[in-house]
């Protein structure tokens, strides 16, 4: 039996639809089938390069609609050591049938390189394809990402010079939400748990990537909106992070959206972005098709 720190972030541990081991397998089986079928049914352009290391590519989905459709970028996780964007598809056909372009991210893994590695190679992909929205005349990007990815979609909201350098670029204006799912926002309580073994954090890493020890900017962030959302059914432990981080997202940003979903799990959370009913997903449409945000 687990103790109950190492159950505590363990979030198959907490799902009320299979016991641990099946909801893993359950998972790994529907991003599987889901993206084989994806891939097969929709254009896309795949393994695109930002960086310079194999893994440092992403998949452009929806490639025949218009240069400027919005844009939807999805960042997986995996606890920032497994996973891969060949097995997120379940991102993807919904936008696209509302003629919106899907870009999944994928990044190296630890104990290759470090979590502070892999937020620089997310940043730059992120730059990179704000860039390619503004070459195609592109008005709406959504950088959204799930568990480990929340955590490295969040740390563009931390890095005043990353917001500042797209903003002289003039990228800033087009990257209209920011949406973290089922994420981990504080590294300091994982650092002692078997999952974190290969990811080997310094004392003074722990304290620049865990998001709640940042400072805040000087001046509030307008114009962007960021959507923070976990399941019930999901660790007490994330749901708590979640529930804190909202706080100081609230004093960062002037328009917050936060959803505790209920009867949802660490996994069905992204699994339902195929259900265009889904409280979710309706809300991540909006943001890209509305328009309403402005700098």
């Amino acid at each position: 039996m687990l103790k109950e720190k190492e159950k505590l972030y363990t979030p198959s541990e907490w799902s009320k639809r299979y016991k641990p081991e099946e909801v893993m397998e359950q998972f790994m089986k529907f991003c599987t089938e889901v993206t084989e079928e994806v891939r097969e049914s929709i254009k896309c352009e795949l393994d695109v390069p930002y960086g310079t290391t194999e893994r440092t590519i992403y998949d452009i989905y929806g490639t025949d609609l218009p240069k400027d459709a919005p844009i939807l970028v999805f960042i997986h996780g995996g606890y920032w050591q497994e996973f891969s964007k060949d097995l997120t598809g379940f991102s993807v056909p919904l936008f696209v049938k509302n003629k919106i372009k899907v870009i999944t991210v994928e990044y190296d893994l630890c104990p290759n390189v470090r979590v502070s590695d892999i937020i620089v190679q997310v940043k730059s992909a992120c730059e990179q394809i704000l860039k390619y929205a503004a070459d195609n005349g592109c008005k709406s990007v959504l950088i959204s990402g799930h568990s480990a990815g929340a955590h490295l979609a969040a740390s563009l909201l931390h890095d005043v010079e990353w917001m500042k350098r797209m903003e002289q670029q003039g990228y800033l204006a087009l990257l209209k939400g920011i949406v973290l799912i089922a994420g981990l926002y504080d590294i300091r309580p994982i650092v002692d748990v078997s999952h974190s073994a290969v990811l080997n954090f310094t004392d003074e890493e722990v304290k620049r990537i865990s998001w709640f020890l940042c400072d805040e900017p000087k001046e509030r962030i307008h114009g962007l909106k960021v959507i923070v959302t976990i399941g019930d059914c999901d660790s007490p432990a994330f749901i708590d992070d979640s529930c804190r981080y909202i706080q100081k997202i609230i004093s960062m940003v002037n328009n917050v959206e936060f959803h505790l979903l209920r009867d949802i799990d660490h996994f069905d959370i992204v699994e339902k972005l195929l259900d265009p009913d889904y409280v979710l997903a309706k809300s991540m449409l909006h943001c890209l098709q509305s328009g309403t945000n402005t700098r």
